[in-house]
C-alpha cells in the first residue's frame, strides 16, 4: 500500500470514529492541538470530524484509565488518583490540566497525561 494511500486509509478510519490500536495512541499535544483548534471555531466546532475523533479519545483514555485502576485494584496496588464517588473532572478542567503538563509529558499518550491530571486534582492521601 502505497503512503499516500494509506494516510488516506487512517483517514478515514478517524472520520469514521474506528479506533486505531494502542501504539497509534494520540499524544496530549496532539490532543490540545486538535482541541484548541476546535474552540477556535466556537459552536461551529460541533459540525467538525474532529470533534467526534477527539471525543472518541477522551472516551477511550476514560475507559483505558478504569481498567488500570481495577487492574490495580486487583493486584493489590495502591490507585492513582483517589476521585471521590460522583465526581469527575469537567473538559475545561481536563484541558487546562493537560496545558499546564511538562513539555515531556505532551508527548506522551493522552491516557498517561489524563491519569497526571486526575492524579493532581484528586491525590490519594
Amino acid at each position: 500500500m502505497s503512503y499516500s494511500r494509506s494516510k488516506a486509509v487512517i483517514a478515514a478510519l478517524l472520520i469514521a470514529g474506528v479506533a486505531l490500536p494502542a501504539s497509534a495512541a494520540m499524544t496530549v499535544g496532539t490532543f490540545l492541538a486538535r482541541a484548541n483548534a476546535l474552540r477556535d471555531q466556537g459552536p461551529m466546532a460541533l459540525m467538525s470530524p474532529d470533534f467526534t475523533v477527539l471525543k472518541a479519545e477522551a472516551k477511550s483514555a476514560t475507559t483505558q484509565l478504569k481498567a488500570e485502576r481495577a487492574a490495580r485494584a486487583a493486584a493489590g496496588k495502591p490507585p492513582i488518583a483517589c476521585v471521590p464517588e460522583g465526581e469527575k473532572i469537567g473538559i475545561m478542567d481536563m484541558l487546562d490540566g493537560l496545558s499546564a503538563l511538562p513539555a515531556a509529558d505532551q508527548k506522551r499518550p493522552l491516557k498517561d497525561g489524563y491519569a497526571k491530571v486526575i492524579a493532581k486534582h484528586y491525590p490519594c492521601r
